[in-house]
């Protein structure tokens, strides 16, 4: 009944809209421009694997390619995305082996794209569920598993989302969640498909990622303890230098600040700021050394992984504007990692946030200021290199869920057969 109103209702409604409102979005343009744009994928010999990744949530699947190619590198692997945002990253991932955005959840484009492709299994990161094309797999017998899943207490959610979620998770043939909580939630809407725990995949992408940094400027890096600050916003940065400002003339310390946008008004208005504080600063593009200046602004994009590693201590932005972005990578570094009273948002933040590292936490909430001050001048007082083991074993513990994953798929032999046809597979 669900699906037969969905079909007649609300995917036409959706589809319409696109059209009708992409003259005046250009991100829709570009979702609709991708969806219409022929595609010309190579020839496989054997059915692939299929992982779906709206967008930001192909920082999910990587590990997981890395992991089905380090099984069995003869196996394709296609990709396909919601969003336009992560198109030249997904091209670009080694082991993709062909990408595409995921049709309109309308019965033809879905009954085609699975026709053509013939996908062995799919695999979708975190959440992004649609109805049809997941109804025309099951038909198929072609096994759906949805990896690194979190599902928020049913009774948090109104009766519509909780009747809808529980109606798409019908469709999936096994669902790999994050903590025992999700498995609980799940359970709790009433959903029948098979739950492991199984953990986060971002875990051992954020390792592997830390683990083969870009090469950076050697006399970049600090001669003083410092903080590498991540992705800070207006907001975050006058909490930081109302803190820091003496600490940083006092030499006690140096900052490298990583702006979330650094365009070139953004970091000019940064840089007045500065020096109206009296603090010197060197440009991360155009400095070739940064010497004993305070701070480190880096007007660059896509190396905040490797300046973690630089650090003494980290903050994250996001927590003094509204929501914090990802502290996995500074923990992945070992830092204490500080966030502003905004970062209930971000899983990880509240998860390391219980985690004691001596007087701190593994994420240690500032609400002000005057915090931050106190909590910075106490960790540079503090000895470094045991928080960092500390912090590594804990984040370390949490590791493997990638290769728990593609181990599952590869033994469910009822499931997915070694020549990779879906199609005689038992579902479930």
């Amino acid at each position: 009944m669900m699906l037969t109103l969905y079909r007649l209702i609300a995917a036409p409604v959706m589809v319409f809209g696109l059209f009708m409102f992409s003259p005046f979005k250009r991100k829709l343009r570009q979702v609709l421009a991708l969806k219409m744009q022929k595609r010309f994928p190579p020839s496989f010999s054997i059915s692939p694997f299929w992982i779906h990744a709206a967008s930001g949530e192909f920082e999910y699947a990587k590990a997981v390619i890395r992991e089905i190619k380090r099984r069995d590198p003869s196996a394709p692997v296609i990709v396909t995305y919601s969003s336009p945002t992560y198109v030249k990253a997904i091209e670009g991932f080694p082991g993709v082996d062909f990408s595409l955005p995921l049709p309109l959840d309308l019965p033809g484009p879905c009954a085609a794209f699975l026709k053509k492709y013939k996908p062995r299994c799919g695999l979708i990161a975190r959440t992004d569920l649609w109805p049809e094309i997941l109804s025309q797999a099951q038909q198929r017998q072609i096994p759906i598993v949805l990896f690194s899943y979190t599902q928020r207490p049913p009774e948090r959610m109104s009766w519509l989302a909780r009747k809808t979620r529980a109606w798409m998770l019908q469709y999936i043939s096994e669902i790999r969640c994050v903590t025992e909580e999700d498995a609980v939630h799940l359970k709790a809407l009433g959903v029948q498909s098979p739950i492991t725990v199984e953990g986060d995949t971002r875990y051992d992408q954020v390792r592997y990622r830390l683990s083969h940094p870009k090469e950076l400027p050697l006399a970049l890096q600090p001669r003083l303890p410092a903080l590498v600050a991540g992705s800070t916003w207006k907001a975050d940065e006058e909490v930081l230098l109302d803190a820091l400002t003496p600490l940083l003339i006092a030499k006690r310390m140096q900052l490298i600040l990583v702006p979330h946008e650094p365009d070139h008004s953004h970091i000019q208005a940064l840089a007045g700021e500065l020096e109206k504080r009296g603090l010197s600063h060197a440009r991360f593009s155009s400095e070739k050394e940064w010497g004993d200046r305070d701070i480190l602004l880096v007007d660059r994009i896509g190396v905040l992984a490797e300046l973690y590693q630089w650090g003494t201590f980290a903050f994250v932005g996001g927590s003094y504007r509204g929501s914090v972005h990802s502290v996995m990578e500074p923990l992945g570094a070992g830092l204490i990692t500080l966030v502003g009273p905004h970062h209930l948002n971000n899983r990880e933040a509240t998860e390391f946030a219980k985690i004691s590292i001596g007087p701190f936490s593994a994420v240690h909430p500032c609400p002000n200021a005057e915090s931050f001050k106190r909590t910075a001048e106490l960790i540079l007082e503090g000895d470094a290199a045991t928080r960092k083991v500390e912090i590594l074993k804990a984040f370390d513990s949490r590791l493997g869920a990638s290769a728990r994953l593609t181990a599952g798929i590869f033994d469910r032999k009822s499931a997915i057969r070694a020549d990779g046809d879906p199609q005689n597979a038992v579902h479930n």
